[in-house]
């Protein structure tokens, strides 16, 4: 089979990706983490001194990004590698070339999951089908890893974008308790803050309890039905099984990405020194409690988050906290 673009997309269409699709602060990067440390996953050609890699590449998100440089979050997916990359560009041309013809199309990608139909045709018209399996085929070699693992919890809301790009793709969503998500984000703001950080910079963690709820809900809702309407593709992981029996959970994880276990994926029960300030969970063993609650979030802004969200949380039997 010859190089060309053709070649290249029709070998990875039938290729099985793993998307960890969301949320953000409810333990993606944890599980992407400890994914990361199978034979199958594993970035064979990254040396990074925390010991974890930990890019969301948004490529669903902002596909035409991929092509835009050494500063996207595609080239940092490849780790860097100038030469995969290069590749990459090379034979991406005449796509990208069509692209930039293309009137609105940063418009559209914005407006996508606001739209219900069209959106697969939209995104195959636009040849970014062709353009993500290309720069994935690269991607997976200057990662030096067997099979595709990527985290994007935005990657939520291009779920027909992505079906439509991998049909055999396995799709895998952690939820957590509203509560523990919502005082995680105050943590983290607190802590960014301590460490320097300007407020500018942090307008995605400082979110009222309206506005949280408000993504709460979005995000939940799309994952629940498409659990529903395609079980065999989309897994909910929930953040209190993996934590609290992490060993049964990941047999579950496996069995449904169709993986053998390795009983290597769970990190070892010791702190690593990081220079990762602002979490330094990710860094070390896996816990089933690393924080209260009552800590960062007072009992009125809990109480109105779980009578807002009471019918989401009783799907997924959550227990109320106030």
């Amino acid at each position: 089979m010859s190089l060309t673009p053709s070649a290249i997309s029709n070998l990875m269409k039938h290729e099985s990706p793993v998307f960890i699709v969301g949320a953000a602060r409810s333990g993606t990067s944890i599980l992407y983490r400890t994914l990361q440390r199978h034979s199958s996953f594993k970035p064979q050609k990254y040396k990074h001194k925390d010991g974890v890699e930990l890019t969301e590449s948004n490529i669903f998100k902002s596909p035409y990004n991929t092509y835009y440089g050494y500063n996207s979050d595609a080239f940092t997916y490849m780790l860097g590698d100038e030469e995969y990359y290069h590749q990459f560009l090379g034979m991406t041309k005449s796509i990208q070339n069509y692209q930039r013809l293309l009137i609105g199309k940063d418009i559209l990608q914005k407006v996508a999951p606001k739209v219900s139909v069209f959106r697969a045709s939209l995104w195959r018209a636009a040849h970014n089908d062709i353009l993500i399996r290309i720069f994935l085929y690269y991607a997976k070699q200057a990662r030096g890893m067997k099979r595709i693992i990527e985290k994007t919890p935005q990657h939520i809301s291009r779920l027909p974008e992505i079906k439509e790009t991998f049909p055999h793709a396995k799709l895998l969503f952690m939820p957590r308790h509203p509560i523990d998500v919502f005082s995680s984000y105050q943590r983290r703001l607190k802590d960014s803050l301590k460490l320097g950080m300007k407020q500018s910079e942090l307008k995605w963690l400082n979110l009222s309890p309206k506005t949280f709820c408000n993504k709460y809900a979005s995000y939940m809702n799309i994952a629940l039905q498409e659990k529903v309407a395609n079980p065999s593709s989309f897994m909910l992981v929930s953040y209190e099984d993996f934590t609290s029996n992490t060993k049964g959970t990941l047999q579950d994880i496996f069995d449904f990405i169709e993986e053998s276990y390795e009983e290597e994926c769970i990190p070892e029960d010791k702190i690593k020194a990081t220079g990762w300030q602002a979490d330094p969970n990710l860094f070390g063993s896996i816990k089933s409690h690393t924080k209260s609650w009552k800590d960062f979030t007072n009992e009125s802004d809990a109480k109105f988050i779980e009578d807002r969200l009471s019918e989401i949380t009783h799907q997924l039997n959550y227990p109320r906290y106030t």
